[in-house]
């Protein structure tokens, strides 16, 4: 294993990304990411179970209780959704890229 050599580019990049593990900023994007996806899914499923209350029989009070609440979930799922950050994913410099496709282009 210490015969092999490395560029040194390879070896940063490497470094980043074993470093990268123990930053405390991105455990506490990847913290906030879980926990919005987590608020969406437990909307998704309100959204849902309002859905096939409204398929069964009820009073004119239930129902109108059901279609607001039903109303409120979709309003904060929307809300949640317009304030979730877009999520960027590590892209590979140029040069990485044409190096990996074999050609060289201009």
């Amino acid at each position: 294993m210490t015969g092999i050599r490395l560029p040194k580019q390879v070896i940063e990049r490497i470094e980043e990304r074993w470093w990268s593990r123990f930053s405390k900023e991105k455990q506490r994007t990847s913290e906030l990411i879980d926990e919005r996806l987590e608020r969406l899914r437990t909307h998704r499923n309100n959204i849902g179970r309002y859905r096939r209350l409204l398929n069964t029989e009820l009073s004119d009070l239930e129902r109108k209780f059901i279609e607001r609440r039903l109303s409120e979930e979709k309003m904060a799922m929307q809300i949640l959704v317009a304030d979730i950050p877009p999520l960027a994913v590590d892209r590979p410099p140029d040069d990485e890229i044409i190096s990996r496709s074999g050609e060289a282009q201009p």
